[in-house]
């Protein structure tokens, strides 16, 4: 009686264990499957967010996703027309933070750009540069940033078709010896934690 008592015990057991995996794997895939938010004219998207992307070599854990405020995905990197970076679409005036801490390296006006300001990541080799910003950005060349910290606002400034944020990634130095990559999985993955926070509030 006491091996039979014990075998039932086991079976019971692994039915358990068994059923609290089923139950994490569908909620896993219930969490893959969120729907993007909506935002302002262009295309949304809502591809399953892949696993955090660069900057990450040596950088600093906490990373925040640049837009404050309702948004959609516009053209990616590329976009058949040399597109080195990836575009929010946000309303004007939506509050832009560093995704990361690091230094301010530029803060300039450009025709097609607008205003726009790139980020040298902390001890890592990526920069971050934002661009169509409405307004110069509150920052100085020089001046360290946390991530979080307000660096300006959606705008359309420059060659822009509509308010967004035109958002790179570069690896090694933005105009100085670096190359721009696709800012999409990085972005997507700071979206999808910023997601999952805000539902565990």
């Amino acid at each position: 009686m006491v091996g039979l008592k014990q075998g039932s015990i086991r079976i019971r057991s692994s039915i358990a264990a068994a059923l609290a995996l089923a139950l994490a794997v569908a909620a896993a895939l219930a969490s893959a499957a969120a729907p993007a938010e909506a935002g302002q004219g262009g295309l949304g998207i809502t591809p399953a967010p892949p696993p955090a992307q660069p900057p990450a070599a040596g950088a600093p854990a906490r990373q925040v996703f640049p837009v404050r405020g309702a948004h959609q995905y516009w053209d990616g990197f590329g976009a058949g027309r040399g597109h080195d970076g990836a575009d929010v679409g946000a309303r004007c005036g939506t509050p832009l933070v560093a995704a990361q801490t690091g230094r301010i390296r530029f803060v300039k006006y450009h025709a097609r750009a607008g205003n726009y300001l790139v980020i040298d990541v902390k001890e890592s080799i990526f920069d971050l540069a934002y661009m169509h910003l409405a307004e110069p950005a509150p920052v100085t060349p020089g001046q360290n940033v946390v991530a979080g910290q307000p660096v300006g606002a959606v705008g359309d400034t420059g060659n822009a078709d509509g308010c967004h944020l035109h958002f790179e990634l570069w690896e090694g130095a933005y105009y100085g010896g670096g190359a721009p990559i696709d800012p999409m999985p990085y972005l997507l993955s700071l979206d999808h934690e910023r997601k999952r926070a805000k539902r565990a509030r």
